[in-house]
Formats: structure tokens, sequence, C-alpha cells
């Protein structure tokens, strides 16, 4: 297990990296990103893309044919002292160990359950300095002991949060994690791309596969830069996704069953259909509850709608308030895998002179050598270095 994570020490500063668990026979899942995978994996096959010639796509045994899954709709609660944030941070995951009780409580047992984008630290518009102090490690004391959790009702936990890597110094990630019945992390996905300009004067500036593309592929291989974890409850993508169908097709043409979507602040629940839909695939978004200790936004701040989508686009759960409550469904995962394939009908001969051609006005690499200090500079920084 880790060591335990001194809160008030900079995110620069030198930690000695523990190796992730390899995971047991029936969850085997690569953690790749976040220093999970290594230059030596990337050399030894990891430039491969996983993508099979003929319809099918690796796998591994389902651990049960049927999947209980509960998305937790829960508060958001920003962590107010950033400068000594730990009693904040263990009020929040105190909350969330809670709620997975009672998720596999008076319901029964569940083989997943999911929670939004920000339940350790929630959201605030803070300065890179600021948030660094919040994000945590992974694996960390925060994911030790949702793996007790896990381990101790042998399910499935994912969620989204703020992290840091002593590989990417300086760096601010937003990663889906997905923690493994045995208790260890079995997915660590960055987040793979943020959409810029959307608000005038301010932009993210977590640091996202796309951000430093050149240097991830590098040092995990072109196979991990969309990243699927093959598990024995499906093939899962914890990747941070919103409005990007793009890349939840290729993701699909690697094998792509189970999307697991954290959110914050609202979704399309139009795109998550279509999206389940076109790619015939389930589909499990999380949003947070009305969120009354909130600070800085109303309680309201687009909560509510958390859903689970079938391969059809059709809701399969959803939630009915914006308060907290449990989203619940059953998974046919082994009826649903007989007849799964990777996505058929892609003329992709007709599409690639296009891809090829096409110039993107947001390049990659924009924060390979810059991370800016805060939202309005990430506005600056990324309109200066546009393609168009």
């Amino acid at each position: 297990m880790s060591a335990k994570l001194d809160r008030n020490d900079s995110p620069q500063s030198p930690r000695r990296r523990e190796i992730l668990a390899a995971g047991s026979a029936g969850a085997m899942a690569l953690a790749l990103g976040s220093g999970a995978a290594r230059a030596e994996d990337a050399a030894a096959g990891g430039g491969a893309v996983g993508v099979a010639a003929d319809g099918n796509y690796e796998r591994v045994p389902l651990r049960k044919d049927t999947l209980r899954v509960t998305a937790v709709q829960s508060i958001m609660r920003a962590v107010r002292d950033t400068a000594n944030p730990a009693r904040e941070m263990k009020a929040n995951l105190d909350h969330m160990l809670d709620l997975i009780d009672k998720a596999n409580g008076f319901g029964g047992p569940q083989d997943l359950v999911c929670f939004h984008e920000q339940p350790i630290m929630g959201w605030n518009p803070w300065t890179r300095e600021e948030v660094l102090r919040v994000a945590i490690e992974i694996p960390g004391p925060e994911t030790e002991a949702l793996g007790r959790k896990a381990k101790e009702y042998g399910c499935y936990i994912t969620f989204g949060t703020y992290a840091i890597d002593p590989d990417w110094p300086g760096h601010l990630l937003l990663n889906g994690v997905l923690i493994g019945p045995e208790g260890n992390v079995v997915a660590n996905h960055w987040k793979t791309n943020n959409i810029r300009g959307f608000i005038p004067g301010w932009d993210i500036f977590t640091t996202g596969i796309y951000d430093v593309l050149d240097r991830y592929r590098e040092m995990y291989g072109e196979d991990a830069v969309l990243q699927v974890a093959r598990t024995d409850i499906g093939n899962i993508s914890c990747s941070i996704t919103p409005g990007q169908p793009d890349v939840i097709r290729a993701l699909a043409m690697k094998g792509l069953e189970i999307r697991l979507s954290s959110s914050s602040g609202g979704y399309s629940l139009t795109e998550a259909q279509t999206i389940a839909r076109h790619n015939r695939l389930w589909s499990v978004v999380c949003n947070q509850s009305v969120s009354p200790e909130q600070p800085g936004f109303p309680e309201f701040s687009g909560s509510g709608d958390t859903a689970i989508f079938d391969p059809r686009g059709t809701i399969a759960a959803r939630a009915r308030s914006v308060h907290e409550e449990f989203v619940r469904t059953t998974i046919p995962m082994a009826a649903f895998r007989r007849s799964r394939t990777i996505p058929p009908g892609v003329p992709i001969e007709m599409l690639r002179p296009v891809h090829e051609r096409y110039v993107p006005r947001d390049g990659p690499n924009s924060q390979a050598s810059y991370q800016p200090v805060d939202a309005a500079d990430a506005s600056r920084h990324f309109k200066n270095i546009r393609n168009w």
C-alpha cells in the first residue's frame, strides 16, 4: 500500500512510486496512463493499436452473466480551505464510503457503483496552485479507502477526480478511476482532450492526453492513447469525454462495451443516448445532485439527470429528482456479448482522406512546455496557439 500523502507537500516534490497491482485473474485490466504504463511496456508492443480486423475484439471471461449497477447521484462539496484541505476532503470521502455501504445494503450487493466527476474535492474555479493542493495521487490514501470498500463488497467502484502524477510534475490531470473487487486500481484513465474556448476569457487547464500527445505516446505507447480496461465485468472506459462522439467511436472500434462517464454541472442527455445507440454500448453517466454546501454557486448548478443507457439508446434507468438518489439497473452482459461486434458499417476508406487533411482549430501538445496558472491565462494561451 502507498505511503500517506502529505497534502502540504508540493506536487512536484519527489515521491516514491508504487507499482500498481496486476489485478486478479478475474479483473485483468490495464491501468493505463498516470504512470501506470511504463516506457518499456510501449517498447514491448504498446505501439500496436488493439483493433481487430475480423469484427471481434479482445475480452476476458465475465465474472457473472448479469451485472447489478448503481449510479450514485450525490452532492458536490468544494474544498474551501485549499491551504489545509485534508479535513474537508476526508469528509467528502467518508460520504462516498457511506453511500457505498447504502448502495450495497437494502438494494442488495452491487457489481458496479459509480460516482460523479468530483466527489472528493468538489469543484471551484481555483488557480493551478490551489487545485494542485487538492488533487490526489493514484494510488493513494483515498483509493486505498475506497479499495477496502470494494473488497468488502466484492464490487467495482468508479469516480472522477483531479489527480497529480510524479511523472508529470506541475500538470493537473482529470482522471476517471476504476477500483476492482480486490481493492486495487485497475484503470486510471486520463481525460482524452478538452473542448477549448467555450467560455470567453475562461478555459480549462487540466492536462488531457491530447495536450501532451507526443510525450504520452513515447512513454506509454499508441494503444494507451485511447484506453480500454478489459475487466471481468466488461470492457470499460472511464475517460471523461463529454462532447466527444469521435473518441467514443474509436473506443468502440477497440471493443468498448461499457462507457462510465462521470459528470459535473450537467451533460447532454440526447448526446449520451445517441452515443450509446450509435456505438451499441452500455453507458452510465453520473451527475451530481443539488449541492447546497457548494461555495460560489447556486444549489442547482446543472444537477440531476444521472442515467444509464442501453445499447439501443433507450434510458434503462434515470434519476427521478435532482436530489441524492441511487439510479439502478441490471446489465445482461453475457447476452449482450453473444451478438456484440465492433462497429460494422464505418466506411473508413471514404473517411480517411478527409481525416488526413483535416486541421483542427486546437492542435496537440498545447501544454507540453507551458501550464497556465489559471483559467484566464489558459484562455489567452490556447487562443494564441490556435491553428485557425
